[in-house]
């Protein structure tokens, strides 16, 4: 008998999966079909996958498999983000860092390090939850956004956004964070607002040469009235000077009843705002560095509005997009009030140096000011969304400064084009959310000024850039797009390097290691001797330059014979020696090699007093980054060993460790002695490890060389967007163009709804900017995990579900379940356990039931199915009709499937599942244990295995567990997806049985309303004639009547005007329903006694004369019922039994034993 399911069975079929490479061989299967190609949105490893991630994930992996059944190629990389805000600020946090200066002072190699480092903290957890949930994925090759591949192709899409001319660099307002001490993009701020309840301030501007006269503004950020420069008017909008006090107040017209409300008032006369233009007030603040023949005055703006505030706006260049721009149309002051840090730079007469301007003791400061100095109106409370940084939650400032933007407004039409191309699940997204955002689209702010991202690919030169010649200043600047470029512009002409590893020695034929301090002395035997001589020819030829040597014997006497030949002095470096073997030095190969099982290992496992091959290469790099400092235009030989030559070469090429020993025959040395490696040197950034490393600050100290005028070019400071990281991997994650790999476009992609804001955009957005058209074709956008009160969930809240915790409880399928047909995924999920524990219930255990009573009661060998159903017609008609309900379902099911509609595609599962359980299998019961055993076995085990592969994208593990409990040893996974047959869809047989099922209904109904049991039989049952049925095709036919009978238990039907119930009990209807109690008690008995239906049992019954005679005279029925030898009926309880039991019929004692 197979186990019901349990999250236990999840495991072993996770073993199974693995132990047998289904994801492999599914893969494999579909190789020669076409491609459907999947993006994976890389998550970051540096935290803890949530239930949000699980969301994600399952409704990832429905569609990936689905696919894959039929028949496509369905290729899953998967991807890990790895730069960013996110990252720096947990560094920080753990180094004790707060802000900029102290990192540079800690160093910007070591923090970028603790970084890389921090990024697969959890690397582990993610990996594990991936594969728990069934989420199909090719881990062991992903693609990371922080490997020098993936930065370089990243590199060549900037090199080509900057020959399009849409990559510029400008001095504007921006959204800045000072605690990370970067401009951030309009995406990022899009992710970051929260509503907030804050100060707004009305303030009077004293106009000059009047006598109390005071024009009216209204500020939500006092913080920038420092700055204050100017007041802007609608040129149309009409303005009452009122008299309040011994004042006149100027103020919009419509606003006037708002803002005064508290004053009593006199309008003395109404005028336009043009009759305003040009007048002088005096400053809030006394800064000198302000003042200017502009300064001070009022100024048309179209931006103006009466919506809200004065209808006069307050203007402060430097801290609003708005204002920085009529700044510039007015010329107005360009001067900062505000540092970097978002601390105000000056008293300003109000104590304000050094504060925060964000800060309660700021505002305050400035609100006594603005008192003192009789500017101060009113203040008053005023809720507002407000921009807070995406990760560190600081609040954001408008802020001028220099930035690097993407022209993304000129690529406005493109990118809303491309977007009617997209299939978006939900539908209102693609005009709603994301189609708004991008008719609004903004230029990208696209640089960061931070340490751990992928560096802006531009170098500078300074000289030319300040030149008079527009010619140089032309070609001052260039974006680098690939590493081939950096040899191209290196200042220097680089080197060639010939590694010769050394002739065969003493030690190689003997099979011993031998490193420094060299335990014996190995020399060249007579055949490593000639293998080198052989090669003088050949190194005449190559103008050797220079010799470099390892100092150990073997490569000395290798080195002698050849600069001998070649007449060249030798160079010898320890930090050309053979790989330290510490402890294992002089020991055998085979001792050597059994130490890492793998060669690969060699670069993590370090020898006891030895080297790891890291070490080796750190040694082997930082002896060419000498040799490139110190000599130019040289061809060099090198002669070391094999592990040396080739962590140095590889490493030296940009290869990561893992691929060394995977090069191919070109770089095939270990085991060849006298073998050579010839390599261009490189004008490459190396870290101090010895690894390629395209990052700050290795990548800063790059000089290349200005094509205008040979003088040395710098890059500038800042990295890139994290975002465009991820936006780019369509190309990065294959390395193109280097690699001619693209698949392009996805045509499926799925993540939260917020990533409209994120990587849904800047998907979208390098797809146009690369000239490619939309980068997906169907996206599935997903709605928030709420808790079930419909609140963000929090650690502060205490709400946060640990996704590992239903999982162990309720296993997976469940939860995939759950999150499949709760609500359509574009919706809010207001997650409740009790709503999976339904899931587990309702659906899982159901499942697993039927495939318990299957393997219990069921006989069947294939020829019976297939003889079975070659008379389709003669079947049984609740068979055909549970045949057409699986041929329906697995219609609209792939219907839906097709257009992304998983919620849709998963509810007529459901519906059949009920159908199956609680009708044709509870009336097919009796047929189990009758004539009708094979061919009842053979339908059950054809819909169990159709079902297995119809819900296999749904709930893998549950589909597998069936599948092969229904006698099938490969996977369900390798398996087509069912196709509907329309042969079996009986819709007018569908429409038949809905009405046998509420006819039945009607029936129960009338029974619980009369308050008899179901176990009792009744006479008669009426229902209304079928000829005042408004539906002929749902006139119930004879056969399906007896359907209605076996239900409602009554011995016949007829027909009148209404339903209506007999409810008489004879005497002999009586006695049938004791008999079946009786049946029921027994039944339940030798399930709890752990029998099976073909188990033969002893029945003895203890009870009244009255049950005793009833007994007697239904015997036979009763035994036939529960499967007995024997029933007999005893005076006495016996001793011995399997199982026995006490209960009451009809108010008597009756006891019960069974013997097996």
């Amino acid at each position: 008998m197979a186990e019901l399911f349990n999250p236990k069975t999840e495991e072993k079929i996770l073993e199974f999966w693995k132990r047998e490479r289904v994801f492999e061989k599914s893969l494999k299967l579909r190789q020669p079909a076409s491609k459907f190609i999947f993006y994976e949105g890389p998550p970051s490893a540096n935290g803890r996958p949530g239930i949000h991630h699980v969301l994600s994930r399952v409704y990832k992996d429905i569609i990936c498999r689905y696919k894959t059944m039929t028949g496509f190629y369905v290729g899953r990389k998967a991807g890990w983000d790895t730069h960013g805000l996110p990252v720096e600020l947990q560094v920080e946090k753990e180094l004790g860092l707060k802000n900029k200066k102290e990192i540079e002072k800690y160093g910007v190699g070591k923090f970028n390090q603790k970084a890389q480092e921090t990024v697969w903290r959890y690397k582990e957890e993610w990996d594990k939850l991936t594969e728990r949930i069934g989420f199909w994925l090719d881990l062991k090759n992903p693609y990371i956004t922080y490997e020098p591949h993936y930065i370089e192709s990243v590199w060549q899409i900037i090199a080509r956004i900057w020959k399009q001319n849409l990559l510029y660099e400008d001095f504007k307002v921006v959204p800045y964070c000072a605690r990370c001490g970067t401009a951030l993009s309009s995406h990022e701020v899009a992710q970051g607002y929260e509503n907030v309840l804050e100060n707004s301030v009305y303030l009077k501007f004293k106009l000059k040469n009047s006598k109390n006269t005071f024009i009216l503004s209204w500020t939500t950020t006092p913080w920038t009235l420092p700055g204050n420069v100017a007041l802007a008017v609608g040129r149309d909008i009409k303005y009452d000077f009122v008299k309040v006090n011994n004042e006149t107040l100027i103020l919009a017209q419509n606003l006037k009843k708002d803002v005064l409300e508290e004053f009593s008032q006199k309008v003395l006369k109404t005028v336009s705002g043009k009759d305003l233009i040009g007048l002088n007030y005096e400053s809030l603040f006394d800064i000198r560095q302000l003042k200017n023949d502009k300064s001070y005055k009022i100024y048309p703006a179209g931006f103006v509005n009466t919506e809200e505030g004065t209808g006069i706006v307050h203007i402060a260049p430097m801290y609003g997009v708005d204002d920085f721009n009529l700044g510039n149309f007015a010329g107005l002051s360009k001067i900062h009030t505000v540092n970097l840090e978002g601390k105000f730079i000056e008293d300003f007469g109000a104590g304000l140096k050094n504060l925060a301007v964000k800060s309660q003791r700021a505002e305050n400061l400035i609100i006594q000011h603005l008192k003192n100095s009789g500017n101060l109106l009113r203040v008053k409370k005023y809720q507002h969304d407000y921009p807070f940084c995406w990760r560190c939650a600081s609040p954001l400032l408008y802020y001028a400064k220099t930035s690097w933007f993407i022209r993304m407004e000129k690529l406005k039409k493109k990118l809303v084009a491309n977007n009617r191309k997209i299939n978006w699940v939900p539908s209102h997204i693609k005009n709603g959310r994301f189609g708004e955002w991008l008719k609004e689209v903004k230029d990208w702010a696209f640089s960061r000024e931070r340490y751990w991202g992928t560096p802006l690919p531009i170098w500078r030169c300074k000289d030319c850039l300040a030149s008079p010649d527009p010619a140089k200043r032309g070609g001052a600047q260039i974006a680098v797009g690939s590493l081939s470029a950096f040899d191209e512009l290196s200042p220097k002409k680089l080197n060639k390097y010939i590694f010769l590893r050394h002739g065969e020695a003493e030690n190689n034929r003997q099979k011993i290691v031998s490193s420094y301090p060299e335990k014996k002395k190995y020399p060249l035997t007579i055949k490593g001797a000639k293998e080198i001589e052989k090669l003088i020819p050949w190194f005449k030829k190559k103008n050797i330059d220079l010799i470099f040597s390892s100092d150990l014997l073997r490569t000395k006497e290798t080195a002698q014979i050849i600069a001998g030949a070649l007449n060249k002095k030798i160079t010898y470096d320890k930090q050309l020696r053979e790989h330290d073997f510490g402890a294992y030095n002089g020991r055998t190969h085979e001792d050597w090699h059994s130490l890492f099982g793998d060669k690969t290992n060699q670069y993590s496992i370090r020898p006891p007093s030895g080297e790891n091959l890291k070490d080796v290469q750190k040694r082997m790099i930082d002896f060419l980054k000498m040799v490139d400092k110190k000599y130019e235009n040289k061809t060099i030989l090198i002669i070391s060993h094999a592990n040396p030559i080739i962590a140095a070469v590889s490493a030296y090429q940009g290869y990561k460790n893992e691929e060394t020993f995977n090069l191919g025959k070109k770089y095939t040395i270990d085991g060849i002695t006298g073998s050579i490696l010839e390599i261009t040197g490189h004008n490459w950034p190396y870290n101090n490890e010895g690894n390629l490393d395209l990052h700050r600050p290795y990548v800063d100290e790059l000089p290349l060389k200005c094509g205008k005028c040979g003088e040395s070019m710098k890059r500038v400071k800042e990295v890139i967007d994290v975002w465009f990281d991820s936006g780019a991997m369509p190309f990065a994650q294959f390395h193109y163009p280097f690699n001619k790999k693209l698949e392009y476009p996805a045509d499926f992609i799925s993540e939260g709804v917020d990533q409209t804001r994120g990587w849904f955009y800047t998907l979208h957005a390098v797809g146009a900017l690369m000239g490619k058209g939309p980068a997906y074709k169907n996206v599935i956008s997903l709605g928030h995990i709420l808790d079930e009160k419909g609140e963000k969930m929090s650690k502060s809240k205490g709400n946060i579900i640990d996704p590992w915790e239903v999982i162990d409880k309720y296993g997976i399928d469940a939860l995939r379940w759950y999150f499949f047909t709760i609500n359509p995924p574009g919706e809010p999920k207001h997650f409740s356990i009790r709503d999976v524990e339904d899931k587990l219930r309702r659906f899982v255990l159901t499942l697993s039931n039927v495939l318990i009573f299957y393997k219990t009661y069921s006989k069947v060998s294939k020829s019976d199915f297939y003889n079975y159903y070659r008379s389709w017609t003669s079947m049984a008609s609740l068979d055909q009709w549970i045949l057409s309900r699986l041929h329906q379902t697995i219609k609209e099911t792939r219907k839906n499937l097709e257009k992304y509609e998983v919620t849709q595609a998963a509810r007529p599962i459901d519906e059949f599942i009920d159908d199956l359980s609680r009708w044709w299998l509870r009336r097919s019961r009796d047929r189990f244990s009758g004539k009708e055993l094979n061919a009842v076995s053979a339908v059950l085990k054809n819909v169990i295995e159709e079902l297995s592969k119809l819900i296999a994208p749904f709930t893998p593990f549950l589909a597998e567990y069936l599948w092969h409990n229904a006698g099938n040893k490969e996977s369900v996974h390798l398996e087509d997806y069912p196709k509907a047959n329309t042969k079996y869809i009986n819709v007018k047989l569908e429409e038949q049985m809905a009405a046998v099922r509420n006819t039945a209904a009607k029936g129960l109904a009338l029974r619980a309303e009369a308050g008899i049991k179901v176990r009792q039989p009744l006479q008669k049952f009426q229902i209304p004639n079928p000829k005042s049925q408004t539906k002929p095709k749902a006139q119930i036919p004879n056969e399906l009547l007896e359907l209605i009978k076996d239900e409602v238990n009554i011995k016949e039907i007829i027909f009148g005007d209404k339903f209506e119930l007999d409810t008489k009990i004879t005497a002999e209807l009586r006695e049938e329903g004791l008999i079946r109690d009786l049946a029921r008690q027994i039944q339940g008995m030798r399930k709890d006694g752990g029998l099976t239906p073909k188990d033969a049992i002893m029945v003895y019954i203890k009870g009244g004369a009255d049950l005793k005679k009833i007994v007697s005279k239904l015997q036979k029925t009763l035994i036939s019922e529960v499967g007995a030898k024997k029933i007999e009926f005893v005076g006495v309880v016996k001793d011995g039994l399997l199982i026995d039991r006490h209960f009451k019929m009809e108010n008597e004692d009756v006891w019960i034993g069974i013997r097996h």
